[in-house]
């Protein structure tokens, strides 16, 4: 029996990447159960998703991809040249591939090998994290056989039923992290409360400037895992070390305590931290929601502003803020109004209540139900 080949298109951030490997596990796990001979293949632009790849034991070829830019650079003119060299590279991996079927995370390390597919006639399907669709998902929806969406709301930026909700898809290890194991593994006290800061995989510099603001007080309160960014740590670490200096004797025990910095976060340890924090403090990408959700924790979410993105951040934020999510915009951050955030989100009964809400909002399988149509698309 011929082997069903299945291609999955990503690259960039982990936004894009986390979700296609959380479907590509959904797939070996469905084809093993259905006696499906399933061969899969990563193809993508990037360390990020390399590295994802290794780890997941999934084949990985690199092609080059150029970024959509909607503003002036000479950049623009490199990439185009980026873009030419991806579409030949993905030319020749797809044709000794020769999938069955192609699945689009989007973004635009998506794109040759989209088009590349579509000269193929091979069927293309593509995933939508995010409640307002990037560009070059705008651009893949019209090719697509399918977009799964993430939020009900993004329906109306494609033609009229081609999309299916499935929310975005979580991977399973990042739920199911054991609390016991992060207390110890962080050297956290068990009595205390745990705030957790996700800067993502690139940081976020005004989340990790508000953070260094309110180390003082939110020590006094919380212990904080803070994760900053690898290209940020340098600078948060230096500035942490500057605190701790200028408070000895007074609060520099306090901070060195309760406050424990990482630049980025594997996903072993990203488990342990979802599983021992009580209140998390994140961007409002869909990844990142999504897991929140599934884990039902109380969140405070500061999305992109609108000068940094396309606005998508904040629609999701505002879509999360209806079950109970706590949402402050980037110039309206201060320490206090965080720290009372926080301690408005740990009440008890607004704690459970939140936490439920958000449950509702979780689609703990939507891995699962992209896997499965992918692997019934051909019958």
């Amino acid at each position: 029996m011929a082997n069903y080949r299945i291609l999955l298109l990503g690259g960039g951030s982990g936004g894009h990447v986390f979700p296609l490997v959380a479907v590509a596990n959904a797939l070996k796990e469905k084809s093993e159960q259905n006696g499906i001979s399933l061969e899969l293949m990563i193809l993508g632009e990037g360390k990020f998703i390399a590295k994802a790849a290794t780890d997941a034991g999934l084949n990985f070829q690199s092609i080059l991809a150029g970024k959509l830019r909607r503003y002036f650079s000479l950049l623009n003119v490199l990439d185009i040249f980026k873009v030419l060299i991806g579409f030949f590279q993905a030319l020749w991996h797809i044709f000794w591939f020769m999938p069955d079927v192609v699945f689009a995370k989007g973004g635009y390390a998506s794109l040759s090998g989209a088009f590349v597919a579509k000269l193929y006639f091979i069927p293309l399907f593509v995933h939508e994290s995010d409640s307002i669709p990037g560009l070059a998902n705008r651009i893949l929806g019209r090719l697509a056989k399918t977009v799964f969406i993430s939020f009900a709301s993004s329906d109306k930026y494609f033609k009229t039923g081609k999309t299916v909700l499935t929310g975005n898809p979580v991977r399973k290890e990042l739920v199911s992290g054991d609390k016991s194991t992060g207390i110890q593994s962080f050297g956290l006290n068990p009595n205390l409360k745990t705030v957790l800061v996700l800067g993502g995989s690139q940081g976020a510099q005004r989340i990790n400037q508000i953070v260094l603001e309110s180390i003082v007080l939110m020590t006094k309160e919380f212990q904080v895992i803070h994760q900053c960014g690898e290209s940020q740590h340098k600078a948060v670490k230096a500035e942490e070390d500057k605190i701790i200096k200028e408070g000895q004797g007074e609060y520099s025990d306090t901070v060195k305590m309760n406050y424990k910095l990482y630049p980025f976060f594997s996903e072993k340890e990203l488990a342990m931290a979802y599983a021992v924090s009580d209140v998390i403090v994140s961007r409002a990408g869909a990844g990142s929601l999504f897991e929140i959700a599934a884990l039902g924790k109380p969140a405070i979410l500061i999305p992109l502003s609108t000068n940094a993105s396309r606005g998508e951040q904040i629609t999701n934020a505002l879509e999360f803020s209806k079950f109970g999510a706590s949402m402050i915009e980037e110039e309206n951050l201060t320490p206090h109004i965080l720290i009372n955030q926080i301690n408005s989100l740990l009440q008890p009964e607004k704690y459970n209540t939140v936490s439920q809400n958000l449950k509702t909002l979780a689609m703990p399988d939507a891995a699962e139900k992209i896997a499965l149509v992918l692997l019934t698309s051909q019958s």
